[in-house]
């Protein structure tokens, strides 16, 4: 009986615990950086249509043409947060880090020219097709990299497709 206890009391405690928030692997940091370049165009899909500016059109074929590539990347960003803080502290993570992204682009301009950009970026990005390089490729281009709040793994990779050849970053701690 007092094992059975015992067991439980562990249980909980182990269940109840603080879950230390991790660093960020190189997949990962890929797939905020894809998350930055959608949260960025859904933005100012909704500023410009406001805006007289309008691009929906152009953004939902976006999402139309990548959607796989979107889900696998959120996917990704869910099970890191959900490593991190657990199940429940994990959604609730994962939801502050994409809407506190979102809220960054809030206050941008939506001027012709800057919808006019945001309509390019957002027919490139269609044209893509679902692939994730190219996803990333166009974030960075764009210098969206997203801000990782425990930083980078030590050892991980944050590639630059921007770059030629591809730079590499790896962290060293």
């Amino acid at each position: 009986m007092f094992r059975k206890i015992l067991l439980a009391a562990t249980a909980a405690a182990v269940a109840t615990a603080p879950i230390q928030a991790a660093c960020w692997k190189s997949d990962e940091a890929s797939a905020a950086g894809v998350r930055e370049l959608q949260s960025m165009l859904m933005v100012a899909a909704l500023r410009c249509q406001v805006a007289g500016h309008p691009m929906m059109g152009d953004y939902n074929d976006f999402v139309q043409s990548n959607r796989g590539a979107i889900s696998a990347m959120n996917d990704r960003l869910k099970a890191h947060f959900i490593h991190s803080f657990g199940p429940v502290g994990g959604q609730r993570a994962y939801d502050s880090f994409t809407t506190s992204m979102a809220n960054g682009y809030g206050a941008a301009a939506s001027g012709a020219d800057v919808c006019g950009d945001a309509d390019t970026l957002a027919r490139e990005g269609a044209a893509l097709r679902g692939s994730v390089e190219g996803l990333m490729l166009l974030a960075e281009r764009q210098g969206l990299v997203a801000k990782l709040p425990e930083g980078l793994c030590e050892g991980a990779v944050r590639t630059n497709y921007a770059m030629a050849g591809g730079a590499q970053e790896t962290v060293k701690r």
